[in-house]
This record gives structure tokens, C-alpha cells and sequence, in this order.
């Protein structure tokens, strides 16, 4: 299993070159809670973007004509006693009943985005 070392925000911007200080424009929106959800999900795509590409030799890109290629997702639950978890970590070949979601490279990347950035997915889920 390989060993991950991007485990904060400001980790995953510094490995894919990002300045953490720029954010997409939001100030068209009127609504706060739009404007924090447009943010909160681009921070989710550049951590999930930096875990898939820790320690390739190029970035990882899913690709969804390669039904060859596994792309795992996580499912989350809520539960009103406890809140939101993570239910599993499914893998899908590439066909119609696959949409086009945030995806991971491998379960364990899965896993340990739930782990380390769960208080960000549970933001914006």
C-alpha cells in the first residue's frame, strides 16, 4: 500500500502548484451559503486531484472510455445519531450506470480521504 503524505488542505494546494489564497470568483452569486458551497468544492477537486496524482510520475486522470481502468467513489450515509460516514468505497468500470464522479485511483486513497478530509466532504454533502 502506498504511503500518503498529503493530509491538510494547504499540502494538497502546494502539490499541485496552487496558491491556497485564490479562490474562484464568487462575489456574481447572491447567496452565501452558494458562494461557500462553489469553494468548498473546488477545495474537495484539488485534494482529491493531489491524493490521485501523490507519487505518479504523471497525473492521474479518470478515464471513462477505459473500461479497463478502475475508478473507486465513495458512498456516504447519514444517520441523524450520528451524522455523516463513509458507508463504503466502490469501485465501477467504465459503463452507462457510471457517472462521472469525484473518483479515486484506489480504494485505499478512497479511504483515506475519508479519514484525513471528512469535516471538508461533510461541508458540502
Amino acid at each position: 500500500m502506498e504511503q500518503l503524505t498529503i493530509n491538510t488542505i494547504e499540502k494538497a494546494f502546494l502539490a499541485e502548484g496552487l496558491d491556497i489564497t485564490l479562490m474562484p470568483g464568487v462575489d456574481h452569486l447572491q447567496n452565501e451559503s452558494d458562494k461557500n458551497a462553489v469553494i468548498k468544492n473546488y477545495i474537495a477537486d484539488v485534494v482529491i486531484r493531489a491524493l490521485n496524482n501523490e507519487g505518479q510520475d504523471k497525473p492521474w486522470v479518470a478515464d471513462y472510455s477505459d473500461s479497463d481502468q478502475l475508478k473507486y467513489e465513495n458512498w456516504y450515509e447519514y444517520s441523524p445519531s450520528s451524522g455523516w460516514s463513509l458507508r463504503f468505497v466502490v469501485y465501477w468500470f467504465t459503463v452507462t450506470n457510471c457517472g462521472s464522479r469525484r473518483v479515486f485511483r484506489t480504494r485505499a486513497i478512497g479511504r483515506y480521504f475519508w479519514e484525513n478530509f471528512s469535516d471538508l466532504i461533510k461541508e458540502i454533502l
